[in-house]
């Protein structure tokens, strides 16, 4: 099983189980997708994946074992859950077909997406299974404060992010990077309902407590209906798909703004 499956059959197996209690074998059909609208330079796309979850075994007494030191037998892919992408589904959103980009992704660029708007998402798989969601698209907004350009000194400067109101918007989700990938930074984000947050001085700093200097970037989300922070979330929540576990939202994205930090 390719690394990735593995983990996302990892946690589903938990949520899996609590529905399914102690069942030979568990299987239900899991979705994440999103609607969003990007904000200089416009952008407008709706991306779904779906597959099917299956765990088997999971209370058997070989899988759980823990293995003998040296036990080169007992390998990655031990776990007794797979996941297998649901081709074939017709996809659509409000009434516009997603055609099938790669097997279990449904994807469609430059879509006529309105602000405050509702979109349903409907899906048959090949087998007659039906999954149905919906979120609304939050309004247009802006991030206000840090400007383009703006230096934040870590320890004596206090770096608040602020924007403007999404009406519609049930969360924003806040987040800092380093442009550069290979940066050491930890970075951050964080998810609330406020329009203002103190960035931490944290996120300039990697694991050892050092600064480290550079540009960053500063982005915030405004989304409505499901948004996954994590996979056991999704699975213990259930999510706010009918038919399958999953989340399904509308996301807006303004322009980031970048900083410079020393």
């Amino acid at each position: 099983m390719h690394r990735s499956k593995q983990w996302a059959a990892g946690l589903l197996a938990a949520g899996l189980m609590l529905v399914a209690g102690c069942a030979d074998k568990v299987s239900t059909i899991v979705l994440t997708g999103q609607v969003a609208k990007t904000i200089d330079p416009e952008s407008n796309t709706a991306s779904i994946l779906v597959g099917r979850a299956t765990v088997e075994n999971i209370l058997s007494k070989d899988w759980m074992k823990t293995p003998d030191p040296g036990d080169t037998s007992f390998g990655a892919d031990d776990f007794p859950a797979t996941i297998e992408q649901l081709d074939n589904a017709v996809v659509t959103l409000s009434g516009t077909d997603l055609p099938k980009r790669i097997p279990g992704v449904y994807f469609r660029a430059g879509i006529d997406l309105q602000y405050l708007q509702r979109y349903d998402l409907d899906i048959t798989t090949d087998d007659g299974e039906h999954i149905t969601a919906h979120g609304f698209l939050p309004d247009s907004f802006s991030i206000t404060l840090p400007q383009a350009g703006d230096s934040v000194r870590v320890g004596i400067d206090t770096l608040r992010a602020t924007w403007t109101a999404s009406e519609s918007c049930q969360t924003y989700i806040v987040g800092i990077s380093p442009v550069d990938s290979s940066s050491t930074a930890r970075g951050w984000s964080n998810s609330q309902t406020a329009i203002s947050c103190v960035v931490p001085d944290s996120a300039f700093q990697d694991s050892l407590g050092n600064v480290v200097p550079g540009q960053y970037v500063l982005g915030v989300t405004a989304v409505n209906g499901g948004w996954n922070k994590s996979g056991l979330d999704l699975l213990f929540s259930g999510g706010n798909v009918q038919g399958a576990k999953g989340v399904f939202g509308c996301a807006v994205y303004p322009r980031p703004v970048i900083i410079e930090v020393r």
